[in-house]
């Protein structure tokens, strides 16, 4: 039994999982999101997100329309005056005016709560509060979106590797096949040619090592890490290649949510209850401790090698070894049960992310190369692991901007210019998100389009883009806009 409390801190219980879990148990209710100022309120039915509420002005119905370019500015202003004098909701307003259809309309709200749902998802710390009185009505059954597409989503575009992978850490060296809701759960998923590879290596004759050798695209491994999460893959210590009837199979999970209600006067107050978990062993775990805090001291000049306590001629099943020995210590799932200190929790988990990296350089035979070159140069720079890093950026920002949400490609994409200024496509996906998102900055897009027609004048899609904001600007151009 998983049990979920009522309310508490998204770094603890992680969206992807929350959602899954709460679709498991069939949950109905409310589901209320908070980040600083931030807050957003979801409606769930029977597990399925149906509603969203935000505080946030960038994802109103009319603002996420214009940022798709299906709603001129203004159309919107005429909506939100008509809204302003009647009193009437935004689509009620899109619709008196003839500018969205019945059915526009509804694809826009669910498309509405999909986007409100994912933003939510490249939120570094947070706070849930579940409340299953607010349970939807039926009429909200056809706006249903599905959460193991949507976790799909959200964990391909705001997840690294090596979070996905940590999650997976503790069961890479068994076996791996399909359980009992297998065929079921990878019907829902988004799936191209890459996730197709994941799905044929769970067949039961190989680790889930090997498996995620074949996840050559996020999509891909957060398909791998939602089966996992959801008890789709059965595990075994043995090969079974023509099928997996002796395997572990689990059972359906039954979700139990608790209300957290305060400890009696008489109890014993919550401080004291700490040293009785470290009394059972004690000096393994301050040994623990210890090693965590001189490692967090020491990032900065611990290499790869270090980090994963290998040699520099180490073998690469020796890596994966150190790699799976790390993630078993320090795993959040691994030391949520030690009652760790918050600040300890914190700095096992920077380190657990540097380890992460580390192995992903080593664990690929180029990679691991180039890493070497550096090391033997005394070099700390190194361009290719910069470079695939401003790429992935790059790639997450591609797809929030083809969901129409450029205000959240911009947290992509300007790290990834910092990175790697002298790329002409992270310039001018850059100012092309300025100005499509809202409000519109066509003066700060146009500095970034004319710097990325600078550095590839041949770059049509630069000039167009280009030749859209110089108009808007009231400065028709030329040689901007040449195909």
């Amino acid at each position: 039994m998983v049990s979920i409390p009522e309310q508490g801190r998204l770094d603890e219980v992680p969206l992807p999982r929350l959602l899954l879990d709460l679709h498991r148990a069939g949950y109905g209710g409310a589901l209320t999101l908070s980040r600083n100022r931030t807050g957003k309120r979801f409606l769930l039915q029977e597990g399925w997100p149906v509603f969203a509420e935000s505080n946030l002005a960038s994802e109103s119905l009319g603002v996420q329309l214009m940022d798709a370019g299906r709603l001129h500015r203004s159309d919107f202003n005429r909506a939100t005056a008509l809204m302003e004098s009647s009193g009437c909701q935004e689509g009620a307003a899109l619709l008196e005016l003839g500018l969205l259809t019945p059915k526009e309309l509804f694809v826009a709200l669910k498309d509405q709560l999909r986007i409100r749902l994912l933003e939510c998802f490249g939120w570094p710390h947070g706070e849930f509060i579940l409340d299953p009185s607010g349970a939807p009505g039926t009429d909200a059954q056809p706006f249903r979106l599905d959460p193991l597409a949507l976790v799909q989503s959200g964990l391909g575009t705001h997840w690294s590797g090596e979070r996905m992978l940590g999650d997976l850490a503790l069961h890479m060296e068994r076996f791996a096949g399909p359980a009992k809701g297998f065929a079921g759960a990878t019907a829902r998923l988004s799936c191209d040619e890459a996730v197709q590879d994941v799905l044929a290596a769970l067949d039961g004759s190989r680790t889930l090592w090997k498996a995620t050798q074949t996840a050559r695209s996020p999509l891909a491994l957060a398909a791998l890490w939602i089966l996992d999460a959801v008890g789709a893959i059965a595990y075994a210590d043995a090969p079974h290649p023509s099928g997996v009837a002796d395997a572990e199979t689990p059972a359906r999970v039954e979700v139990q949510i608790r209300s957290e209600q305060p400890a009696p006067a008489a109890a014993v107050p919550a401080p004291e209850r700490r040293p009785a978990v470290r009394e059972a062993n004690a000096p393994e775990l301050d040994a623990l401790c210890a090693e965590i805090a001189d490692k967090h001291e020491r990032l900065d000049e611990l290499d790869h090698y270090d980090l994963l306590g290998v040699t520099r001629d180490a073998a690469g099943a020796e890596i994966r070894k150190a790699y799976l020995q790390a993630a078993k210590t320090y795993h959040p799932d691994a030391l949520a049960r030690l009652n760790l200190e918050s600040e300890l929790r914190k700095q096992a988990n920077r380190v657990f992310a540097a380890i992460g990296k580390a192995h992903t350089v080593l664990g690929n035979v180029y990679g691991r190369r180039e890493y070497d070159a550096t090391l033997d140069t005394n070099s700390t720079d190194l361009d290719a692991e910069r470079l695939g890093q401003a790429e992935t950026l790059y790639r997450k920002a591609e797809i929030l901007m083809q969901q129409g949400n450029f205000r959240g490609a911009l947290e992509f994409l300007t790290p990834a210019v910092e990175i790697w200024p002298d790329e002409c496509s992270y310039q001018s996906a850059c100012g092309w998100a300025l100005y499509k998102k809202m409000p519109s900055e066509p003066q700060a897009a146009r500095a970034y389009l004319e710097r990325a027609q600078r550095l590839d004048p041949e770059d049509a899609t630069a000039r167009f883009r280009l030749g859209v904001v110089l108009r808007d600007l009231g400065e028709p151009d030329t040689d901007s806009t040449r195909a």
